[in-house]
């Protein structure tokens, strides 16, 4: 027993912890470094640059607030270069995001040209509906998709009727 326990005595074992120790509070420093450097973007997402490097939460950080600035091309590009990215609730709050643009964009259209849009009308109900099943399928307790999906549903054209 004295011998074991002047082994873990030995400078080289508590040399060898000690290092551990500092390489565990370098890696916990550099998580914190990264949040509160996150944050401070978050708290301003219009002054967001996004490049190719960009975290994926700021990305998304950056379409949200294009969205609601009014720029939903810009907000689709952005959110298009994050679905494959991050973990399952992160990719279905995209892919509900998404619907989310092209079922606003559908319904716009077909309130401000009707039938007269019938071609793009259902092409963005389409792409509204796969993406809300998509984020259906990551993250089932959603329930703004689910609401949000049925209003798809309800709100799709009938199919027209081919010339005799």
């Amino acid at each position: 027993m004295a011998r074991l326990i002047r082994t873990l005595l030995s400078p080289w074992v508590l040399g060898g912890l000690l290092l551990i120790c500092l390489a565990g509070m370098m890696r916990t420093g550099i998580a914190l470094y990264t949040l509160n450097s996150h944050n401070q973007w978050l708290a301003k997402p219009e002054q967001i640059e996004v490049g190719h490097d960009t975290d994926p939460l700021l990305v998304f950080a950056k379409a949200r607030q294009l969205q609601q600035a009014g720029d939903p091309l810009e907000a689709i590009r952005l959110y298009g270069g994050i679905l494959q990215q991050g973990d399952a609730r992160f990719r279905a709050r995209v892919r509900y995001n998404l619907g989310t643009l092209y079922l606003r964009d559908a319904a716009k259209v077909w309130k401000e040209r009707g039938l007269l849009e019938y071609a793009r009308i259902n092409t963005l109900l389409s792409a509204a509906k796969d993406n809300l099943r998509e984020s259906l399928t990551l993250e089932p307790e959603q329930w703004d998709a689910r609401y949000n999906l049925e209003y798809a549903y309800r709100i799709t054209p009938p199919p027209k009727e081919r010339s005799k």
